[in-house]
């Protein structure tokens, strides 16, 4: 049987996209094409086909300790990260409905999926792929020209890194972030050895454990 690892990027109700990967003769192939979704989507995919495995790009956990929004792990992924691109890692106390829609998916997909992780496919665009893809990791968000042509650069060079094959490259900074994600979780169940797992402190609720590719990895 095809099993399938998703990745999905939350954000708003008309911004959300997901996509996913099976194993191909010759690497990681992707069997669902990153797309704009709803949350009730997502979960229908799910019941429907044979997802084992799940990534969210958002927070899926809250801590008491984290009064200012930003958990232990949120502050340990800052201290990787070069210091103009801290700002990549938000407060969960800045973003809105974000958290609240990645957490309903998650509880949602618990007793769908067998994996269900949060991630950060921006950090982990800038650890995995190394020298060269700062100026794009920067840039992919932007949108225009520009964005687009920062969009295509790291698409080559993730596809290169893990063997992922595609009919169309990814339009847009989502279906991007999405993909990775999907990727990430793959990795989580075949090469976690290529992950970074930040650990959180204190009292914690929520959904799942929060990875990114390790620098490096």
């Amino acid at each position: 049987m095809e099993v399938i690892y998703l990745g999905v990027d939350v954000a708003g109700a008309s911004n959300t996209w997901v996509a996913g990967l099976s194993v191909g003769d010759h690497g990681l192939r992707v069997c669902l094409a990153p797309q704009l979704t709803s949350l009730a989507s997502i979960v229908t995919t799910c019941r429907e086909r044979p997802v084992v495995a799940v990534a969210i790009d958002g927070h899926l956990t809250m801590s008491l300790s984290a009064e200012t929004g930003f958990r232990a792990s949120d502050r340990r992924l800052r201290e990787l990260l070069p210091p103009d691109c801290r700002n990549w890692v938000s407060s969960l106390n800045s973003l809105m409905a974000v958290p609240v829609r990645g957490q309903l998916l998650a509880q949602h997909l618990a007793p769908l999926v067998g994996t269900v992780l949060e991630t950060h496919p921006r950090a982990s665009l800038l650890f995995a792929l190394g020298d060269g893809v700062e100026a794009p990791a920067r840039a992919y968000k932007r949108g225009g020209e520009a964005g687009a042509a920062a969009i295509s650069a790291l698409w080559v060079r993730w596809a290169a890194r893990f063997s992922v094959s595609i009919d169309a490259p990814p339009e847009g900074d989502g279906a991007l972030d999405a993909l990775v994600c999907a990727t990430t979780v793959y990795l989580f169940h075949r090469a976690p050895e290529a992950l970074l797992h930040l650990r959180e402190e204190g009292p914690l609720r929520g959904w799942g454990p929060f990875y990114v590719v390790a620098p490096g990895g």
